[in-house]
């Protein structure tokens, strides 16, 4: 399920990224944490898959402006499906039923009824005088004191006091301001003021905070404001752990389970990215004359690439790690800093004590000798985004060969999603990128390519390698959903239908149509970032898959162990576990194999294929943009890359009215849950 983080307008970059790092940080791996837009609340359908909808801090007017229309969906969500609402600061002024702020100061008071009324009464603030808009004159290390007598100190910047909360039936109090606040709030004048506040809302409950417990010391870097005091991050950082204890027991009252290691768990530092090739590809010396062609200047052991976005320490020889680790130590992702090592003339393959989770060798072992895709090798142990940092650093990426590069990573602290969406991937989820390069036509037939095939290209042959990575493994229920999503059967649904899957492989329909939900779950995704170089497409194929990584969905160690079950009591031979790098090299290969035939014979040749893997022939949808005409998939158009639906005949599944719909992959958004099309919000 999702946890969804509201980034539109009137939230501030900093709330934002605060709120994702300590939802993710207690959350994940039982939630995906993400953000989300107010087009995204408006159009598409988010309540089925949603836990959580958070509203960080900012400003409070431009939410209710932004998300009139969709207020009515979210008190639905909370109040009969049973969510729940999180709101920090200015996320919780919106879910009151009235704001009181700044009272009689003409420059920065707002007053007026809310219409979510989560909390029964008044959000007034601030609580503590001082506070600028877009300034730290107003922060503070702000004092709270929980229920059991405890005290700890958060971030604080402008949060409100929940008024007279004690007297509301639905309300519990579950932290207030140690200190005497500067606004009215209770009938009592020795109460102190309610700081955070849990409020039973229907079949849901809404945590609201006027103080940012969910800020992290480490990410409160120093701004030019000269009001930015040194003195509040040395605070807070003493109180760490009271308030991710704080934070999760909030959480858990929420009725969202977070992780059971979150006290102790350590956001990872980057390691250096480790470069190795085999073959007959550039020796070590030409890849290093290619990074000084592209603008390198020499340092003292080292080369430099200042790239697009970040400075590039490139180092050559596997005994210059602690060199290039070096650079790295202490340094945050947004320090847009990174470390490459090449390999020497004499060891071209990283020692096995540098890769711990991907053995370099055994990739190598499994890659067909003769592709070019994937040929080149840069892996690293903890990196930003495989996807993010080849786009972001053209410079950089045009320093290695054409059609060679995959980079694969153990941990992503900055994955990328479609959307947007920005999230920490961790071990157990297969995360690469591999970089590929298509001509304009064919100089076989002459033809032009559409470059919107490549994606249905690059999941059908990571849907191939796994089916296809050892005898047995072809009874895995995996399915793509279309364009480029890889979808698994629910362990729930194979349990609860008594399913038997031995012997059945994957081709055949594993579910009806109708089925679909609640049958499959994601558990890859493909993102695709597309430039036009040099006359060419230059396409980063970036992926990650849940190979031993179950939350929140499931994954193919899972399955795995499902059909083991089966075998065992078959008295088959059981199936072997997956190895990352053996999968990663049979993606390649398929990956070359489909590309090259796309190329030369277009796509009528890939698409019978990529038809007995998706979950979608014959299936009836809605297309809610086009006056929720009932439409059935049929297949799609071998040109442009289109979805043909025609539309059925009005109380029919089996006769149509002559009318075809085309479909953009990228322009629409497919709830296969419900069967609905619609266009996909920017």
């Amino acid at each position: 399920m999702n946890v969804l983080v509201y980034n539109g307008p009137g939230t501030s970059p900093d709330s934002v990224k605060h709120a994702l790092e300590t939802l993710r940080h207690l959350l994940e791996p039982h939630y995906a944490v993400s953000t989300t837009s107010p087009k995204v609340l408006q159009t598409e359908p988010w309540a089925s898959k949603t836990s959580a909808i958070v509203f960080p801090g900012g400003a409070d007017l431009p939410y209710t402006k932004e998300c009139a229309s969709v207020l009515p969906l979210i008190k639905r969500f909370v109040s009969r499906n049973g969510g729940s609402f999180i709101g920090f600061c200015a996320g919780g002024y919106f879910a009151t039923n009235r704001v009181e702020f700044a009272s009689g100061d003409p420059e920065l008071e707002v007053i007026g009824d809310r219409a979510l009324k989560f909390f029964p009464g008044t959000g007034r603030g601030p609580a503590f005088g001082g506070f600028k808009y877009n300034s730290e004159a107003g922060a503070r290390a702000a004092k709270l004191k929980l229920a059991d007598g405890t005290e700890f100190c958060t971030y604080y910047n402008g949060g409100c006091v929940f008024a007279d909360a004690n007297k509301y039936e639905n309300v519990e109090v579950l932290a207030h301001y140690s200190d005497e606040v500067d606004v009215v709030h209770s009938e009592n004048p020795t109460d102190l003021g309610a700081a955070v506040v849990l409020c039973k809302v229907g079949e849901g409950k809404a945590l609201l905070t006027g103080p940012h417990p969910e800020f992290v010391p480490r990410l409160l870097q120093k701004s030019s404001n000269h009001e930015y005091n040194n003195k509040i991050v040395e605070t807070l950082r003493k109180y760490e752990v009271e308030r991710l204890t704080f934070m999760g027991n909030a959480l858990s009252r929420l009725g969202l389970r977070c992780n059971e290691n979150y006290l102790s768990a350590a956001v990872p530092k980057l390691t250096p990215l480790l470069v190795s090739y085999l073959g007959e590809q550039d020796s070590t010396n030409e890849l290093e004359e290619r990074f000084l062609n592209g603008g390198a200047s020499d340092a003292h052991d080292h080369i430099i690439l200042q790239a697009e976005k970040v400075a590039f320490n490139v180092f050559k020889g596997f005994n210059s790690y602690d060199k290039a680790a070096a650079i790295l130590e202490n340094k945050e992702p947004e320090d847009f800093v990174q470390s490459v090592i090449l390999p020497s003339q004499n060891q071209r393959i990283p020692p096995n004590d540098m890769t711990p989770n991907f053995d370099v060798s055994k990739y190598y072992q499994y890659l067909n000798p003769k592709n070019s895709v994937g040929s080149i090798l840069m892996y690293g142990e903890v990196v930003t985004s495989t996807s993010g940092l080849l786009n972001s650093n053209k410079s950089f990426l045009s320093s290695f060969p054409e059609n060679s590069l995959l980079h694969v990573a153990a941990v992503q602290v900055s994955g990328h999603g479609r959307g947007g969406n920005v999230w920490v991937n961790p071990k157990g989820v297969s995360a690469s990128t591999a970089c590929i390069n298509l001509p304009l036509q064919s100089s076989r037939t002459g033809k032009p390519l559409s470059v919107v095939f490549v994606q249905y290209l690059a999941m059908l042959a990571y849907c191939q390698a796994i089916l296809n990575y050892s005898p047995g493994y072809e009874d895995l229920p995996v399915r793509i959903k279309w364009p480029n999503d890889l979808y698994a059967m629910k362990p729930e649904y194979y349990h609860k239908k008594k399913l038997k899957l031995v012997g059945k492989g994957s081709y055949d329909n594993l579910v009806p149509l109708n089925d679909i939900d609640p049958a499959y779950v994601k558990i890859s995704g493909l993102l695709v970032n597309t430039n036009f170089i040099n006359n060419k497409y230059s396409l980063l194929l970036g992926c990650g898959l849940n190979v031993s990584h179950d939350g929140p969905t499931t994954s193919l160690k899972t399955w795995i162990e499902l059909l083991n079950k089966e075998r065992e009591q078959l008295n088959m031979e059981l199936l072997p576990y997956v190895e990352v790098e053996k999968l990663q090299a049979l993606y390649m290969n398929h990956l070359d194999i489909i590309l090259k035939k796309f190329v030369d014979y277009g796509a009528e040749s890939i698409l019978p294929e990529y038809y007995k893997l998706w979950l979608h022939t014959g299936q009836i949808v809605t297309l809610t943009d086009h006056q929720n005409v009932r439409a059935k998939i049929s297949g799609i158009t071998k040109d442009y890359g289109l979805l043909i639906a025609k539309e059925l005949i009005s109380g029919t599944n089996t006769q149509f009215t002559g009318t075809t719909f085309h479909l953009q992959p990228d322009g629409n958004t497919f709830d296969i849950f419900r069967g609905l099309i619609s266009k996909k919000a920017s």
